[in-house]
């Protein structure tokens, strides 16, 4: 999908995944290789949208109870296409013995300065669940650590994580 092509707030995330393979002694540090490295698109949610413009343009009351932006990024291993009507993540990846490391989490933000119109919403997940592997084909941001609204949803090619690896998920959000 180009990304001209997408209405509303335009987001592309970065994936990168890595993978330890030896141990510096004298930093005391996995040195990580990179596996692969993917670039997707999304579609933003009716409910996102609804949700940015609330944020943006809302009045007092209406952005009271929001408190938190957009930035609650969560993993999904679920095939089926996003779609505009998505209001949650369809089998979302939640911490468990096997999936450790990866339930939703908030990213650093990084926001545009003087005419910048991309906001930079960045996470790494390290896969500690046992045993391994465990593959997440999806992403989403949400505005709250458990529930709340999804804003954008982005399908990728399936990656593959072992115990111990790293992925770093780069969102960069443009409103033009």
């Amino acid at each position: 999908m180009l990304i001209e092509s997408i209405t509303g707030p335009r987001a592309r995330v970065l994936i990168t995944h890595t993978r330890p393979y030896d141990f510096d002694e004298k930093k005391c540090l996995w040195v990580h290789k990179v596996i692969d490295e993917e670039e997707a698109c999304n579609i933003i949610t009716d409910a996102g949208r609804r949700r940015v413009h609330t944020y943006l343009y809302g009045a007092g009351a209406q952005r009271t109870p929001l408190g938190v932006g957009l930035n609650y990024i969560a993993l999904s291993n679920n095939a089926a296409a996003p779609s505009a009507s998505d209001v949650a993540l369809a089998g979302e990846i939640v911490d468990g013995p096997t999936t450790a490391g990866l339930a939703r989490a908030v990213g650093a933000v990084t926001l545009p300065t003087g005419s910048g119109t991309q906001t930079l919403i960045q996470k790494t997940f390290t896969f500690t669940g046992v045993p391994g592997p465990q593959s997440f084909q999806k992403t989403a941001l949400f505005d709250d650590p458990v529930t709340g609204t999804m804003a954008h949803e982005i399908q990728f090619t399936a990656k593959t994580l072992q115990t111990n690896d790293n992925v770093t998920l780069n969102f960069f959000v443009t409103l033009i």
